[in-house]
């Protein structure tokens, strides 16, 4: 009988499967063991006769070499008579199993392999050692250790911590690994920069965070795809944390990946003293991949909803910088007098998105007073090629009515009487704070957008008092197919006279739907039937 191979010798996984050879390989560093990889037989018998084992993980079918074969020549040889092996087979036919045994497989598992029984099999078969078991023992005891610091980490814990705070609990127990000197916890940010959430020291003192340059940060982020990882620590003048790491003695890094709903976001970092070799510290890998799962389940989905945001207010600054709009307008018709009452101002965004979802992003993100300035401004300065007096109607939202100063300026030099029109579907929490913002802008009129469609309802119109009230495209659509519509109408032009206001119905796009509103005595219409959004160019042109 050929001698036991020495602890922690690697398991030689045997597959010509790229990406199922990395899975299996990947589960079995997981686990703590040292993993060799062989893309065929052929490579796999010059590994074995050159480096010894403690295991070989083949599977049956590849091209070349057969695993039965490549088992039949291990039990040949003197070296390897012994050597412990476990075929995969995907075919599911008992024959194969048969086969495999015949040439000596001292075990056998079906494909697709599950990656813990796998692990459960081989821990089995070196436990038959003595060197290896009390390798596995000790190995045991410590993952034993790891985990109730997790435990420890889970207890600390306090509902409604921040990201910051979870992050900074979960180093300090981390950092707590025989012969850490620091744990850090990065995320990805963005623009591609890692940013640490989290970072502690040995003697538990807290270093100022500092996001890393930018190239390391696409070196880590390409290589954390990969899984988790050992490298020598090198000094670097250019690294922010150069100086205290090389000060602390840091020897080896350990890097494990984290992932949420398996998209990478960060990645969990320590750094061992000279005291810890690698092969100890890939014992702890296990353990920091742990935490590094257990800082994915407590911070992944808010660290997801802070990234799309900030994606959301990258797009938005994007669009204000770049002005990735452009404004145009819609008549307003009197059908009785025949004129152009006025005109909206509209805006397209360069990507197609509709204004209301738009704006609503920017809102969302903090941006909204922004875009809405800007877009503003462009409307006011195109309106100038507009017919002289003709009014110009505004969408403001209440935030920016509520913030008069950058309106006031914009609305200064306008040139033209000026109508501001708020939609029902946003609320006023306070109605007497906006009438007063309202009067301090000057003299300009109020228009109420989408009437008989907001939560608001009647109430903007009561509590407001508008100049104008547009009835939302809903009422309008096939009104000649609808009495109950009509009748609400009538309702509503009740309504706004006895409020001093006027009824505008948006969204006309049939001579049915105008002549049924010319009975009901709405004689201000808009909508594609009497004049389509467009620039200035646009609508200077003939038949326009």
């Amino acid at each position: 009988m050929t001698s036991s191979p020495p602890p922690n010798a690697p398991i030689l996984v045997v597959d010509d499967d790229d990406a199922g050879r990395t899975l299996i390989a990947f589960a079995l560093r997981r686990a703590g063991l040292e993993v060799l990889e062989a893309p065929n037989g052929e490579a796999a018998l010059e590994m074995v006769r050159t480096t010894p084992v403690a295991m070989v993980v083949c599977d049956m079918v590849m091209p070349g070499m057969f695993g039965t074969e490549v088992v039949r020549i291990l039990r040949s040889r003197s070296e390897s008579a012994t050597l412990p092996v476990l075929l995969m087979t995907g075919s599911g036919d008992a024959s194969s199993v048969i086969d495999g045994l015949a040439a000596g497989a001292d075990d056998f598992l079906s494909k697709p392999v599950r990656l813990d029984e796998l692990v459960a099999r081989i821990n089995a078969h070196l436990r038959r050692t003595t060197a290896w078991s009390d390798v596995l023992e000790r190995r045991s005891a410590a993952l034993a250790r790891q985990r109730a610091l997790i435990g420890d980490t889970l207890r600390g814990l306090r509902p409604g911590d921040t990201v910051e705070a979870t992050a900074q609990a979960i180093c300090r127990q981390v950092v707590q690994l025989s012969g850490m000197t620091s744990a850090q916890i990065f995320i990805f940010e963005v623009d591609g920069v890692a940013t640490p959430l989290g970072f502690t020291m040995a003697g538990g003192e807290d270093p100022p965070l500092r996001r890393l340059p930018i190239e390391r940060s696409k070196h880590l982020r390409a290589r954390a795809m990969e899984g988790p990882w050992i490298e020598p620590w090198v000094p670097r003048r250019w690294h922010p944390y150069n100086d205290l790491l090389t000060s602390l003695g840091s020897h080896l890094v350990g890097y494990a990946p984290v992932r949420s709903n398996n998209l990478l976001f960060g990645l969990l970092v320590i750094d061992a003293e000279e005291t810890v070799d690698e092969r100890s510290l890939s014992e702890s890998l296990p353990a920091l991949v742990e935490f590094a799962d257990l800082t994915a389940a407590l911070i992944g989905r808010e660290v997801a909803e802070r990234t799309e945001a900030n994606l959301a207010r990258s797009h938005i600054q994007a669009i204000i910088a770049n002005s990735e709009f452009e404004p145009v307008f819609q008549p307003i018709v009197d059908v009785e007098q025949k004129v152009v009452f006025g005109y909206e101002g509209l805006t397209r965004f360069a990507d197609g998105v509709s204004p209301d979802v738009r704006f609503a992003e920017a809102a969302a993100v903090g941006l909204g007073i922004e875009l809405e300035t800007v877009t503003l401004r462009a409307s006011l300065a195109a309106a100038a090629g507009l017919p002289a007096g003709a009014s110009l109607d505004l969408n403001v939202s209440p935030a920016m009515i509520l913030a008069p100063d950058p309106l006031r300026k914009l609305l200064r030099d306008a040139g033209r009487p000026i109508v501001l029109e708020v939609t029902e579907h946003a609320e006023i929490a306070d109605y007497a704070e906006f009438r007063a913002s309202f009067a301090a802008l000057g003299p300009m009129q109020l228009s109420v957008d989408d009437a008989g469609a907001g939560f608001a309802s009647l109430r903007h119109i009561l509590e407001l008092r508008p100049a104008f009230v547009k009835l939302d495209r809903s009422l309008i659509v096939a009104i000649q197919d609808d009495e109950a519509r009509q009748a609400m109408i009538v309702g509503l032009r009740h309504f706004a006279r006895s409020s001093g206001s006027q009824l505008i119905a948006e969204g006309v796009e049939t001579e049915a739907e105008l002549e049924v509103l010319r009975t009901l005595e709405i004689s201000l219409v808009q909508g594609f039937l009497v004049g389509r959004p467009g620039t200035v160019a646009d609508l200077a042109r003939p038949g326009a």
